[in-house]
């Protein structure tokens, strides 16, 4: 499915149900900000998604040692790796956070991200130093692009998500004028975005969810406690 929902179509739709209060009050904010927000929020992790997926591979060799630069401009995080060694058998490969350095000879089983120059230029790091030759393959989901203009889509996600990121915009939007609704809407956003995520359990689903309400509750009662003060905007 295409992409040709606007965040200018999904800014519209938020206004009319939060009493047209506009979203471009200056230089086309704070629309755009909260479109960042929601995007952000959905391409991070622990959310996977089939049009944010990237593949990149690199040799490891035992002359190349532990680190290992590539240039993977909009790298998100890590989403599966494997090795493949020179009679193409895949071995197994897990991810980690951070590594330390090492001098040792042996099949590679951790890699990580050690360091990001914020230019696009990734420096991955094995747990050993490789007895062989390998080519180290990666599936990545990238990092939300910067929306600066209304004009601009959601990019990657298709018009199929619409009512996921149309409803994250609303609770954004709820949050702005201090509607009741506000949780509700948040709630059905985060839980609706879980729903499609096959690849995580139900524990994981659970952990994220109660994280993430936990600070919307927290929210809502920074609300309430400003409208029964007689600030803020009730509905």
């Amino acid at each position: 499915m295409g992409i040709t929902l606007s965040i200018q179509a999904s800014m519209t739709y938020v206004q009319s149900l939060i009493d047209n209060q506009r979203l471009n009050v200056n230089n086309m904010e704070p629309g755009v900000t909260m479109a960042n927000s929601v995007l952000g929020t959905m391409l991070g992790a622990p959310f996977c998604w089939r049009q944010n997926r990237t593949n990149f591979s690199f040799p490891i060799t035992t002359a190349g040692g532990t680190d290992y630069v590539q240039s993977v401009p909009g790298m998100g995080f890590i989403e599966t790796q494997w090795l493949s060694d020179s009679s193409g058998d895949i071995l197994e490969l897990n991810g980690s956070t951070a590594l330390a350095k090492v001098s040792f000879q042996r099949t590679p089983t951790l890699i990580a991200p050690q360091y990001d120059d914020n230019q696009g230029n990734i420096t991955f790091r094995v747990n050993s130093v490789p007895d062989g030759d390998y080519t180290a393959f990666l599936d990545i989901q990238n990092a939300a692009p910067l929306i600066t203009s209304p004009a601009q889509t959601f990019t990657p996600l298709s018009d199929y998500f619409g009512y996921l990121f149309n409803k994250g915009m609303l609770s954004e939007g709820a949050l702005l004028v201090n509607d009741s609704r506000f949780s509700i809407w948040r709630s059905e956003w985060i839980a609706q975005c879980l729903a499609t995520q096959d690849g995580l359990d139900a524990q994981a689903k659970d952990m994220f969810y109660n994280q993430f309400m936990n600070t919307t509750r927290t929210v809502q009662r920074s609300q309430d406690m400003a409208k029964s003060g007689g600030g803020g905007r009730a509905r």
